[in-house]
């Protein structure tokens, strides 16, 4: 109205209307206008719910309506009265500001636009797709080529996961999978190689039989084997006699490797007897071979030797009920030992068979703390043995005191100790020279040991004089022994040059700890009790039991 267009208006909407897209176009007002200045063509038209909802609360409206066939926008937007606009509303309007004068509705068909939307949108779709194939179709060429390589890589993996690492990737002509074919192979050529490498190392050590099929936790337990033994041999450098490495075999034996029945014997060629240094729960089966060690098989052969169930394969053996393994340990030229193991339930004696092959490893590397105590014990019972009689000298009786008198005590043990003196001795070296006095002695230590057991002992305790340690016998049984002593060497002939002489002893007894529990002072009962046979008469046997206070004073 201010611009003076009104007259106007009708063309311009026309105009507009027949624009593209524009359907319908109308100008909308308010009661309040139509008060001021009466009803307009617009006036009678009935009002849409938007319409109304925007000629009330002044606020711009839109809305789509789409189905299958179109897409139309109804668009409503108010017009605000104002003083501060530019036309100034108020100037022509009775009106208050910002209030609603009116509005104008348009309705737009955009099918069209939706049409060319969706035209653009396949259009880029169908581009995209047709991209899509041709760089799968390239890719494809190269995928194939890598999805290979990773079924490929799979099945190496898993035959390696079980043990296998012999299997390898093969070749390609993909040149980033040609660089990881390298690295794969070899890498499985370097485990491959070096497992058995380290299996055929160790293997040169010990022999081992892991239950294991993958090489890699058969190393693992062949070094794991390795590392116990020489823990086990380091243990018994550092024991301090053959008795200890013995007693540690046989916990070994038993605990290691769960033996309940065995022995170990150690055969000496010199003696030509053999002896148990360790056992448990063990039956003699072969006792013939104690005294005739060629008996023994396992000896004889130098090799393990096995029962079996249809021919008799040791003739030692005379308990038929018994399965048997002997496993020889050659020590030195006369030393053997033998692990006698028996059983006689068949399945367990079929499990100890699998289980030699391991024992044997053990008892390989005991070999030389073995040969080192021995002839420590060797070089040890060369200084206390007397070299011209073979018995013990008086030095021994020390490692006696320390060893054997604290066993005799604690289990009440008794020993019998004899002192012996060649009577008139000093006669045969005056009359027959030193050399007949050698021989005299010689032959009395040779009556002494006829008439006494292995596990008594032979003291040369002086010149002429000797001390014999009968073990675990009274002096009842030792007054016997003594006897037999003194009449056998009274009845022997003695070479001296053209001559033949007979000698005779005198011999003093005591028992310990029973008359004393001091040992030194056993000794002096037993030669007081010497004394006592010298002065009744010589060629006799005293007992300690019968000297009296008064004698033992004068003593």
């Amino acid at each position: 109205m201010e611009n003076g267009i009104m007259d106007k208006r009708a063309e311009f909407l026309a105009k507009i209307k027949e624009l593209r897209g524009v359907k319908e176009l109308r100008v909308l007002r308010s009661k309040n206008v139509d008060k001021q200045f009466g009803k307009s063509f617009e006036s009678y038209q009935k009002l849409s719910p938007l319409e109304k909802e925007v000629l009330q609360t002044g606020k711009e409206k839109d809305e789509l309506i789409e189905d299958a066939n179109k897409v139309e926008l109804k668009v409503v937007i108010p017009y605000i009265a104002s003083a501060y606009n530019k036309p100034n509303c108020l100037k022509c309007h009775k009106a208050k500001e910002g209030e609603v004068l009116g509005a104008i509705s348009m309705d737009f068909d955009i099918t069209d636009v939706r049409d060319y939307v969706i035209g653009i949108i396949l259009k880029i779709v169908a581009i995209i797709l047709i991209l899509t194939i041709i760089a799968l179709f390239f890719l494809n060429r190269h995928l194939n080529a890598y999805i290979t390589f990773f079924e490929n890589l799979k099945n190496v993996m898993r035959h390696a996961y079980n043990g296998e690492y012999n299997y390898r990737l093969p070749a390609s002509n993909e040149k980033e999978i040609q660089e990881v074919f390298k690295w794969i192979n070899t890498l499985m050529d370097k485990i491959e190689n070096n497992l058995q490498r380290i299996a055929t190392a160790v293997h040169s050590f010990v022999h081992y039989n892991s239950k294991k099929k993958d090489p890699l936790h058969m190393v693992t337990d062949l070094v794991e084997e390795l590392s116990n033994i020489y823990n086990f041999k380091n243990i018994i450098d550092k024991d301090k006699d053959l008795e200890q490495i013995y007693e540690r075999i046989g916990e070994l034996l038993s605990k290691k490797f769960g033996l309940k029945q065995f022995c170990i014997y150690e055969i000496n060629k010199k003696d030509g007897k053999r002896f148990i240094r360790f056992e448990k729960e063990y039956e003699q089966i072969c006792p013939k071979a104690d005294d005739d060690i060629t008996l023994c098989r396992a000896y004889r052969i130098k090799e393990p030797v096995y029962s079996n169930n249809i021919i008799d394969v040791c003739s030692a053996v005379d308990k038929k009920e018994y399965k048997y393994i002997c496993i020889p340990l050659i020590l030195s030229e006369d030393v053997v030992i033998v692990v006698n193991i028996i059983t006689k339930d068949e399945k367990e004696f079929e499990e100890i068979k699998g289980k030699i092959e391991t024992l044997q490893n053990y008892l390989t590397i005991s070999k030389v703390s073995l040969q080192t105590k021995l002839l420590m014990q060797e070089l040890q019972n060369q200084s206390l043995i007397d070299r011209m009689t073979g018995a013990y000298n008086r030095r021994y009786l020390d490692i006696f005191m320390k060893k054997n008198v604290p066993q005799a005590l604690r289990a009440n043990v008794a020993y019998t100790i004899m002192m012996l003196d060649i009577d008139h001795f000093k006669m045969v070296n005056d009359t027959y020279g030193h050399d007949a006095g050698d021989k005299v002695i010689k032959t009395l230590v040779d009556t002494i040991k006829e008439n006494i057991r292995k596990s008594d002992v032979v003291v040369r305790f002086g010149g002429e004089e000797f001390l014999v340690l009968l073990y675990n016998c009274h002096k009842e049984d030792g007054l016997q022994i003594a006897e037999n002593i003194r009449k056998s060497f009274a009845s022997k002939r003695i070479d001296v040059g053209d001559e033949k002489i007979h000698k005779t002893v005198s011999i003093g007894l005591c028992e310990f700890p029973k008359d004393t529990k001091q040992f030194w002072h056993a000794i002096k009962l037993a030669d007081m009790a010497l004394y006592q046979a010298k002065e009744n008469g010589r060629n006799k046997v005293v007992v300690c039991d019968s000297i009296t206070a008064e004698e033992m004073k004068e003593y």
